[in-house]
């Protein structure tokens, strides 16, 4: 378990506004926070070092690139300690799989996975399950038909008006070349690197990778850079709700409800499974359960119930 770090004001200013883009400079961070260039050096090169700030991540539009994404939540059985490390980093290493977290209670773990259609995403689903088969007693699939990205806009003062969210859709449209996806590649472990940082691990020029990321940023490829947070170390905990609905008149009400709530960090129209899911930040399961209780209270008439998990250990997350 990570230790909690203190952090100010500022600190969770400037964690925002990395989350908003990761890739600006700290001179134009410290000009919208008024503070000087070397004040906003030092406290992200301090977060960083405090473990706070993993690394920084690009997020990615998958269909873009010819993808679309599915997710199991998987029920082990029959499996030890050494087992369950042997399966975990079974699917860590796989290159299609792109998110891989521990979850609980009524699953132990949860990983996501692209295909470039239904028929190749079911291809992958039984080539992804056949190893380890008979050590799994149940699952939950699903697809994801739109994929909504939040800004972790629990970190803003509460005057503060949050961005809305960027949208993904499941429409595969391949827009990338061998080399864009070289580039993406590159980016998938650290938003900030350089162009020249770029242009040489890939035997590139820095005009080539300049031309190239500004195309992939218009064309929507590239849709923003964040840092991946240590949650445990900032006080938040990593919570899935996932809410079935008996009336669907109020659904797009529903949404702009469920969009307004700022510890939302990720939300998924789905085709299996729920009628929408949520992923949300919060302090503690009990502020967890406020939040899910006032869903239902505002919305009792049109859901028919809800289940909750909660994420306990990130293993992996990529976008390519």
């Amino acid at each position: 378990m990570s230790e909690k770090i203190t952090l100010d004001k500022l600190d969770l200013k400037i964690l925002y506004e990395l989350d908003c883009d990761a890739t600006q400079s700290f001179a134009k961070i410290g000009k919208k926070l008024k503070a000087g260039r070397d004040v906003i050096t030092y406290r992200v090169k301090r977060l960083e070092e405090q473990g706070v700030i993993e690394k920084y991540i690009y997020v990615i539009d998958f269909s873009k690139v010819g993808h679309i994404v599915a997710a199991l939540y998987i029920k082990l059985h029959h499996v030890s300690p050494q087992l369950r490390k042997e399966i975990l980093e079974y699917y860590k290493g796989r290159e299609d799989i792109w998110w891989l977290f521990d979850m609980t209670p009524e699953y132990d773990l949860a990983f996501g996975w692209f295909g470039k259609d239904v028929v190749d995403v079911r291809k992958k689903e039984i080539e992804i399950l056949s190893k380890y088969r008979s050590h799994f007693r149940n699952f939950k699939f699903r697809i994801y038909s739109q994929f909504y990205q939040f800004r972790r806009n629990y970190l803003l003062p509460t005057h503060q008006a949050p961005l809305p969210p960027v949208v993904v859709d499941a429409t595969p449209k391949k827009l990338t070349d061998e080399t864009d996806e070289r580039i993406l590649q590159s980016l998938a472990g650290n938003a900030r690197k350089t162009y020249v940082q770029i242009a040489k691990e890939l035997s590139l020029s820095p005009a080539q990778v300049h031309y190239k990321i500004s195309a992939l940023r218009k064309n929507g490829v590239l849709l923003f850079a964040r840092p991946k947070l240590d949650l445990e170390k900032i006080g938040f905990e990593y919570f899935k709700l996932d809410i079935y609905l008996d009336d669907f008149s109020k659904y797009e009400k529903l949404k702009k409800f469920l969009f307004a709530i700022p510890n939302v960090i990720y939300a998924f129209d789905v085709i299996g499974g729920a009628d929408i899911e949520l992923d949300i930040h919060a302090k503690s399961f009990d502020e967890f359960m406020e939040i899910q209780d006032s869903i239902k209270a505002a919305f009792s008439d049109a859901i028919s119930h809800t289940e909750y998990y909660q994420f306990k250990k990130e293993y992996k997350q990529v976008y390519f």
